[in-house]
């Protein structure tokens, strides 16, 4: 038995038709957006090869949740044993038989999430819950599931296990057999039917390029079917993308992406951020001119066009002058407040008044430093050179104008002269 495997891409912003296997259900419907639907993943390993192959954890401790009715849960340790051998699984009395899973991945999808994990990263999140296969709630995709009730084949106990990282976000269907396992049961065998994962749980995407957000799902039957079904394509499904909130005009926030099959679903969710580094810009620049005993002009920092508001931080620093090397300089200083931009993105400036200058500030440099957090550590800088009035030297600009006083002073001589003459 083939499984089934697709990739689904979001691209924001574009208007995309949303495509399955010809048949009941084979729509998607979304908040303003549409799924482009592409071809087969990647083809997977046979189920043998892709076991004997597997690397990553051999276990994954979970925590089951179970609701008690009137707004009580309960928590209770769980594990899902995903490499196995001719051996005995390893005991483990602190867990209830039901509840230490010996996973069957035949179609690999789960295992080869978990091997994509980053070395000496931290163990995944992962709860689990019980499923009951039931018609689909959406309105829309109801013709997936054209019988009111579920068919026999998929009787059995179903778990909804959810697992959740920074690399990744994954949600899978396992079910047990209704068969009774022989006593005594130590663990509990569970076949994954459906998984459904994003490799980018939290994009960052920078204001005004495209954001794609990725999906895949993989779908193996419960039961044995037919290869003639299996092979002309994927069984009736639908898509459905759901934005939870809107920011304008980012598209920012939480996104649900569900996949419909006939009698189950499985969710992910990937937050959505959206930013922008500031531009910084100084002035007066590049230079400041002040006499002895009295206060360079006031200096103006703007951080213009960034995103988001919260976070921006403005400094100033003073490099040089009479204590020398780089510290927090002494002014009166103060930030103006937001101003907001068409695209979305926001403006501030920070205002600084040095105080009077004295001969050893001749060529101390103020520094005004924005931090943020779509900024380096060390943030983005602007920088102002102080000049004390009579201790620097002729600049070309001073050149550049005696020349040309020069030229208008002989030039008026000869005027002068020739009226003289005449």
């Amino acid at each position: 038995m083939k499984p089934l495997s697709l990739l689904l891409a979001l691209a924001l912003g574009e208007e995309r038709a949303a495509s399955g296997r010809a048949g009941p259900g084979s729509g998607g419907k979304e908040a303003g957006v549409r799924p482009r639907v592409g071809g087969p993943c990647i083809p997977l390993p046979p189920p043998g090869l892709a076991r004997a192959a597997s690397a990553g954890p051999a276990a994954l401790e979970c925590w089951f949740v179970e609701d008690l009715g009137g707004g009580a849960l309960e928590k209770r340790p769980a594990a899902l044993l995903l490499r196995q051998g001719p051996w005995a699984p390893p005991p483990r009395p602190d867990l209830d038989p039901q509840l230490y899973l010996g996973v069957d991945d035949p179609a690999g999808a789960l295992l080869a999430a978990l091997r994509r994990l980053p070395r000496g990263a931290a163990a995944p999140r992962c709860e689990m819950s019980r499923f009951v296969p039931l018609p689909t709630p959406a309105t829309w995709a109801r013709r997936l599931s054209p019988e009111r009730s579920c068919p026999r084949a998929l009787d059995g106990a179903w778990l909804m296990v959810s697992v959740t990282s920074p690399a990744l976000s994954l949600s899978c269907l396992l079910r047990s057999p209704p068969e009774p396992q022989p006593a005594p049961a130590l663990i509990t065998m569970a076949t994954v039917v459906l998984t459904v994962l994003t490799h980018t749980p939290a994009p960052r995407i920078l204001l005004g390029q495209d954001a794609v957000l990725d999906l895949s799902f993989t779908y193996m039957p419960p039961t044995p079917e037919p290869a003639a079904t299996l092979a002309s394509g994927p069984p009736p499904f639908g898509l459905e993308w759901r934005r939870q909130h809107l920011v304008r005009p980012f598209q920012e926030g939480t996104y649900l992406a569900t996949v419909h099959l006939p009698y189950l679903q499985g969710q992910v969710a990937l937050q959505l951020a959206v930013h922008k580094p500031p531009e910084v810009s100084l002035t007066p620049a590049p230079l400041v001119w002040a006499a002895p005993g009295e206060a360079p002009p006031e200096l103006l920092c703007l951080a213009s066009h960034f995103y988001p508001p919260e976070g921006l931080e403005v400094e100033w620093e003073l490099q040089g002058g009479p204590e020398g090397g780089l510290r927090r300089a002494k002014g009166e200083r103060w930030v103006s407040s937001l101003h907001h931009h068409s695209d979305g993105s926001v403006s501030v400036s920070g205002h600084f008044r040095p105080p009077p200058v004295t001969a050893e500030h001749h060529g101390a440099r103020y520094v005004c430093r924005v931090r943020h957090p779509s900024l380096p550590a060390s943030g983005h800088r602007a920088v102002v050179t102080v000049e004390v009035a009579g201790l620097s030297g002729p600049s070309l600009e001073d050149g550049v104008g005696l020349f040309l006083s020069a030229f208008l002073v002989l030039g008026l001589i000869k005027v002068l002269s020739g009226l003289k003459t005449q």
